[in-house]
């Protein structure tokens, strides 16, 4: 518990779980986990409900939820949370689940006007959106949903290509995942970095992504587009780093030409092909430093280079230190 400085006799802080007809699973049971690990690590008083206006709750994947509470027996102050996890987007826009979502809407209107911070995870911001509580604010969604978000709902500051947003203790998140970064947060917010970092570890999360950043690790990095294209060319060359395949084989993976997917690649990762590729070769070169029976030689080959002196002047260039220093330390 090195590090971690928690009020013991602060009042018990609640999370509740909005349980919504046809919720996905990942978006409850993500930030769930979040939750339930940071208290066990010392997040304490912390505890969780579960609650819906019906007693018995089918997910969108066809798994039951019983004995769910009901809202109304619980009383919340400024200091809880209530997370809203997404639902099938295709049924809520058709509009099939506008009577059963009626009663969580004015709950959780009135919640907020009483200052309750309120997060939603995916499509769950289209609740929000529908409850007016994201009017004027700045918030994202799942991409599926960003569009009709800006349509319907014009007062709202939508943003896109970033995993979650927060403001005025409103806090939405783009997808199933970033739902968890989202929850490791709000963790990091309430008891600090040290809880936050150990929750993750805890989860095998052992990078985790903020609001301000896509991504930070190179396996995921310059990927929050949704070009297909790019991804196939993106995944190829996590898939094959000991090569280095042409321009044309990459195009032919894309299949699109040369000239278009050097514009294309730059266009949507703000990157070129060449330093994807650079940064994909060194981050598997910082993973092989750490076998002591690899020599610079064997993971010059491994990664793709021509000889260790060639690997040991791009590492200089793009590190600024020796291999090594970098190994020594």
């Amino acid at each position: 518990m090195s590090g971690i400085r928690l009020n013991k006799t602060a009042r018990t802080r609640k999370i509740i779980f909005l349980i919504l007809p046809q919720m996905h699973i990942l978006d409850f049971a993500g930030p769930c986990q979040v939750f339930y690990e940071a208290s066990q690590l010392g997040a304490l008083p912390l505890q969780m409900h579960f609650v819906s206006f019906q007693p018995d709750a089918m997910t969108q994947q066809g798994l039951w939820l019983t004995q769910l509470e009901s809202p109304d027996h619980i009383s919340l102050h400024s200091n809880d949370l209530i997370v809203v996890p997404g639902i099938d987007y295709d049924s809520f826009q058709r509009g099939d689940l506008h009577d059963a979502l009626g009663p969580s809407i004015q709950w959780l209107q009135e919640k907020q006007q009483l200052g309750i911070p309120i997060a939603s995870i995916c499509s769950g911001a289209m609740i929000l959106a529908a409850a007016g509580i994201l009017n004027g604010r700045q918030a994202t969604s799942h991409w599926k949903c960003l569009d009709q978000l800006r349509r319907d709902h014009p007062s709202v500051k939508v943003k896109q290509d970033c995993l979650f947003v927060k403001d005025h203790q409103v806090y939405t998140s783009a997808g199933m995942s970033s739902g968890i970064d989202m929850c490791l947060a709000i963790v990091e917010e309430w008891y600090g970095p040290v809880l936050a970092s150990r929750t993750a570890r805890e989860m095998v999360i052992f990078l985790r992504r903020n609001k301000d950043h896509n991504q930070e690790t190179v396996y995921l990095d310059y990927q929050s587009h949704y070009n297909s294209a790019i991804h196939r060319v993106q995944n190829y060359l996590i898939s094959h780093p000991e090569k280095n395949p042409s321009l044309a084989e990459l195009a032919a993976q894309a299949t699109m030409s040369e000239r278009n997917l050097t514009r294309m690649f730059k266009e949507v990762t703000g990157h070129t092909i060449t330093q994807f590729k650079h940064r994909l070769k060194l981050e598997l070169v910082k993973g092989f430093l750490h076998n002591p029976d690899l020599t610079i030689e064997a993971i010059a080959q491994r990664c793709g280079y021509q000889d260790a002196r060639q690997l040991r002047r791009i590492w200089k260039e793009e590190m600024g230190t020796s291999l090594r220093q970098s190994r020594l330390g």
